[in-house]
């Protein structure tokens, strides 16, 4: 048995065509691995850009709506930012005396009527929920772009719970408003004293001096200019959602100079630096600023919403928003006047932030007549207030011009802790009145200027 075994193994493996057949075989065997391994592959590789086309097509549909919401969010910030102006203006610039004119008692109602409007954010998320349902969130993992999604709604969910509180207590305040409403005073004799006779007018004095000294309409009007936190907020949701829409534009899911660029103009007033944009385009930043005048007649120079009463050298029409500027107005008559920009959100703190890092003011300015010498001057949180703090001449024209003012000729002000980061003093009693487009602090090895003083 076992020579015929040795017999048959030698007559097959001695076989020329049997070892032919084998090699054959084992190419075919072999081709057949190699494509099954290609087609495993290039079913991956089709997986894989199925799922990247249809991540892409997830982000495009977040961008949409975040573009929607980047134009919600400017409404409601233009909205808040009026009342706060509005608000502002008759809380530190009204002269609080009866009898009050017919342009006191517009103002009152147009501030009043604008503090107690109710705004809410409703952020448009179907893109984004549609992401977190389809299981294509975890393919952002270790991207960029993930970092900035959900910084993005982290800040959408602050905002809403802001407004919300905000507005509750709006809401509260205006029903008590409404419910110690004067009996002998119709709504319209509030909203439209030019239609009121002057007698009638007259008559309503006392009605409207109780509207106007009640603590909760007050109330309303400083909640109106408490909205700094909000604001800073709705700028920092524009610039995430400016940077996320330029990357899913670009089709990068890391951060690139141009996004980093906006990403580095978000504020954080916990750092303790100073916001270098006071005035842009005649708005105030007041998410990092609030405003007070004063004159020799008030003592305690801008603690006027103590409840002080101002002196004669402002009133309602000294500090006004009109189209791209801000314009000032001294009515003169003082030995001294001024108007300052302080620096966080309530007038009284003295809060104080680091400005050391810059070494320019720039501001863009234009008198109403021309010639009008205009006194600037910065102060840190210990300088007394009694006048004796660097002032800086500048003499206007009646067209726009950009000054630059060297820091360091402010000598008394320690600028790592300014809290009065622009003033404009008045020394004449003459009247004088200007505006101002730009006001904003530079670090000029950084940020070329090209302007002159």
């Amino acid at each position: 048995m076992l020579l015929i075994i040795r017999k048959i193994k030698r007559t097959f493996f001695a076989n020329k065509q049997f070892h032919n057949y084998i090699g054959y075989a084992l190419g075919e065997m072999v081709l057949v691995v190699i494509g099954i391994l290609i087609a495993l592959q290039i079913d991956n590789w089709n997986t894989e850009e199925k799922q990247e086309d249809a991540l892409k097509s997830y982000l495009n549909s977040i961008a949409r709506n975040i573009g929607t919401d980047l134009v919600a969010v400017s409404e409601i910030r233009a909205k808040r930012e009026t009342a706060y102006e509005l608000g502002l203006r008759w809380t530190f610039f009204s002269l609080a005396t009866v009898p009050y004119d017919i342009a006191e008692i517009d103002l009152a109602n147009r501030a009043l009527n604008h503090a107690r409007k109710l705004h809410q954010f409703n952020a448009t998320a179907s893109g984004y929920e549609a992401l977190k349902n389809s299981g294509n969130l975890d393919r952002l993992q270790g991207r960029d772009i993930e970092t900035l999604l959900y910084d993005y709604y982290d800040t959408v969910s602050r905002i809403a719970h802001t407004e919300r509180n905000h507005n509750e207590y709006v809401s509260r305040l205006w029903l008590q408003v409404l419910a110690e409403w004067p009996n002998n005073m119709a709504r319209w004799e509030w909203s439209d004293p030019a239609l009121l006779t002057a007698s009638r007018f007259q008559a309503l004095q006392p009605a409207y001096r109780q509207v106007l000294s009640d603590t909760i309409t007050s109330a309303l009007y400083k909640r109106a200019h408490s909205v700094g936190p909000l604001i800073i907020d709705y700028d920092r949701l524009d610039r995430l959602g400016r940077a996320f829409i330029g990357m899913v534009e670009n089709g990068t899911m890391q951060f690139d100079d141009a996004t980093v660029n906006i990403l580095e103009g978000i504020y954080d007033p916990d750092s303790g630096i100073g916001y270098p944009n006071l005035i842009t385009e005649g708005q105030v930043s007041w998410q990092s600023y609030t405003v007070g005048g004063a004159d020799s007649g008030d003592s305690r120079i801008s603690e006027l919403a103590s409840g002080g009463e101002p002196g004669r050298a402002f009133n309602i029409r000294s500090f006004r928003i009109t189209g791209d500027s801000l314009h000032l107005a001294y009515q003169g008559g003082a030995e001294w006047a001024g108007i300052w920009f302080f620096v966080g959100t309530d007038v009284t703190s003295r809060e104080s932030r680091d400005y050391s890092m810059f070494d320019k003011l720039v501001l863009e300015l234009k008198g109403d007549l021309g010639g009008e010498r205009v006194l600037v001057n910065i102060e840190d949180r210990d300088d007394p207030r009694d006048g004796t703090s660097t002032r800086i001449e500048l003499q206007l024209t009646d067209q726009w011009q950009t000054y630059e003012i060297d820091l360091a000729e402010f000598e008394t002000a320690d600028l790592s802790k300014l809290d009065s980061a622009l003033g404009f003093v008045f020394l004449q009693k003459e009247p004088q009145s200007f505006s101002v487009r730009t006001v904003r602090f530079v670090d000029s090895k950084q940020t070329p200027t090209g302007a002159s003083h």
